[in-house]
This record gives structure tokens, sequence and C-alpha cells, in this order.
């Protein structure tokens, strides 16, 4: 299996996991965090969708948006938890889960610079390959 299709999988999977998480918030909450939850990981999947689909240049882009989504859903997840509208073992579940979906986009952008020979913006112009 491509390893693509794989992080759009882990990236819907994972949304469905929350929606029976976000029924559960506060009605005051159910229009402000969970919708920004709903939002941010619709965005995820749009990203990851749009670079396994589209063959340019600006293909990386969409796989370090989809790197920022997920880096906002931590932040996300870790508001709830300070609020107690989840728990604390499910706040690391939901870590967990996204760290393997950081750890396949990572390894996805660290084939793309090794292939194309590019210079990873997230390296230093001086560090060592």
């Amino acid at each position: 299996m491509d390893s693509k299709t794989t992080l759009q999988k882990k990236a819907e999977v994972f949304l469905e996991k929350i929606y029976p998480l976000l029924k559960n918030f506060p009605a005051s909450e159910k229009f402000c965090l969970c919708q920004e939850i709903k939002q941010a990981n619709y965005r995820l999947i749009r990203d990851v969708v749009l670079f396994t689909n589209i063959r340019t240049a600006k293909r990386m882009e969409y796989l370090q948006e989809a790197d920022a989504e997920k880096t906002l859903l931590l932040t996300l997840f870790a508001v709830a938890r300070n609020q107690k509208y989840i728990t604390k073992g499910k706040a690391l579940e939901l870590q967990t889960d996204l760290a393997e979906i950081g750890r396949i986009i990572g390894g996805l952008q660290q084939a793309y610079y090794k292939q194309t020979g590019a210079q990873n913006p997230q390296q230093a112009p001086y560090s060592k390959k």
C-alpha cells in the first residue's frame, strides 16, 4: 500500500474517532472549539489529498500545510484537556495518533527531498546530511 494513501486513511480514521468525542463537549463549545477541531481535521485530509494528486512544484506546500494542521490539532486537544472536556487518557491516545500521522508526514518529506535533491527548509543550511 502506498504511504500517501496510508496517510489519508489514518487521517480519516482519526476523524471518525474524534466525532463521538466531540459530542460530549459542552453546548457552549459546539460552535467554537468543536468546529475548529473538525475544520482542522478536514483541512488536514484536504491537504493530504492535494499532495497525493497534484504533481507540481507546489506539492510540498500541501504536505507542510498538513503538518501545520496536525500541530494545530495537538494544540486544540491540549486546550480541550485543560478545560476538562476530555480525559487525560483520551488526550494521550489522540496525541499518539497524531504523532503517528506526523511520522508519516515526516517520512514523506524526507523521501521527497532525497528524491528531488531540493534543500529541506526545516534543516539549517549548514547542517550535515
